[in-house]
């Protein structure tokens, strides 16, 4: 959020921000009643009411699998999957493999921490989740110790946008200006700085 707060401080912009779940956030961008938000991926169902931001802000980041520490299965391959109940988050777009294989057993949970919540309850085996998030929430002391980290994770090459929606005016209307306080960030390092700071506040002892 420091990367849309400082966008919008360079664009003259007041923020009204809101915290949702994530399908909620795709709701509202869908109706046009939020403007822009970060951390979302396109798609084919989301590419009519979601626009992104020139240029990325940061290259892809990977997918990684969380399973609990006590859990003595030994994951290295995306087929290692295939027998177990994989918990992931509502609305998230993981990578194209995973996204369309239908031999997944998928359940949901609204929220990461909902999801983290079923992950130790055992409702899922492993749970799919962004790396920077793990470092995020697994920061906090209720959650350490608790989960690990497995062997396989995913790379998918698609940067990281800032996506509006096509459906608010203001959103529409602001885009070049937009575009261009970004490029601006991206060029002058501020972007960068944001990232590494972001990575200072979340950093967490190597996961076993």
């Amino acid at each position: 959020m420091d990367i849309i707060r400082e966008l919008a401080r360079r664009s003259q912009l007041v923020l009204e921000i809101e915290q949702v779940p994530l399908k909620r956030v795709l709701a509202m961008m869908e109706t046009g009643s939020a403007d822009i938000t970060i951390g979302v991926k396109g798609g084919p169902d989301r590419d009519a009411y979601l626009a992104f931001l020139d240029p990325p802000f940061a290259p892809s980041s990977r997918t990684v699998v969380l399973q609990r520490s006590n859990d003595p299965r030994v994951l290295q391959r995306y087929e290692d999957l295939l027998p177990l109940r994989v918990g992931v988050v509502e609305g998230v777009h993981y990578f194209p493999q995973f996204d369309a294989d239908n031999r997944i057993r998928r359940d949901a949970a609204p929220t990461i921490d909902m999801a983290l919540r079923k992950l130790q309850a055992k409702r899922f085996d492993v749970l799919l989740i962004n790396a920077l998030q793990v470092q995020g929430e697994l920061r906090e002391s209720r959650y350490r110790g608790l989960y690990r980290q497995a062997r396989v994770s995913f790379e998918f090459g698609e940067p990281r946008r800032i996506a509006i929606s096509r459906r608010s005016v203001v959103a529409q209307q602001l885009k070049g200006v937009l575009s261009q306080q970004l490029a601006g960030m991206v060029k002058d390092g501020t972007i960068r700085r944001l990232l590494a700071k972001a990575d200072a506040e979340m950093a967490i002892r190597p996961l076993p």
